[in-house]
């Protein structure tokens, strides 16, 4: 056997951390504030964002009406909607987002997907649009809570009849 060769262990310079001139931890109150106020930049924004992104919610599901593909056709309509779940609370608006995470659930699965009736897939997409025309906000809001809970509760019957 031949001698073996030392081991050299080469740490690479920190690049980043120079950049930013030092440490910036995870819990950097500094960080927060800027991401805070980034934020708040972009929010008069929020309302031109969310409706575009309602209105690709809508447009796949009059895209899908014919259901002559169903399958891919509500693929599509659970693809956006979960766009919209993600991107709603962000926006500020808190009950949208339960009534597409509402829609993602009836539309989650193929089999959900071949049987979801028509008219509560509409119900939710026609929640979700009625929410941003009338700036529901408040996640309270009385009759928002009401629809939402509406909605979870036929998807929630629909999903448990067909598991």
């Amino acid at each position: 056997m031949g001698k073996a060769k030392p081991i050299e262990i080469i740490t690479p310079p920190n690049v980043l951390k120079a950049k930013l001139g030092g440490p910036l931890s995870l819990n950097s109150n500094d960080a927060i504030k800027l991401a805070e106020k980034a934020l708040e930049s972009l929010s008069g924004e929020f309302d031109t964002w969310l409706d575009e992104e309602i209105t690709r919610v809508e447009t796949s599901w009059t895209n899908a009406k014919p259901l002559t593909d169903r399958e891919k056709q509500l693929s599509d309509v659970f693809g956006m909607s979960h766009d919209l779940k993600g991107l709603a609370t962000t926006y500020g608006y808190p009950l949208i987002t339960r009534y597409a995470d509402s829609l993602c659930k009836l539309l989650a699965s193929e089999e959900m997907r071949a049987i979801a009736p028509v008219n509560l897939i509409d119900a939710h997409i026609k929640a979700c649009r009625t929410a941003m025309r009338d700036e529901i906000k408040a996640e309270n809001h009385p009759l928002g809570v009401a629809l939402a809970t509406e909605l979870e509760s036929q998807t929630g019957k629909l999903v448990a009849e067909h598991e």
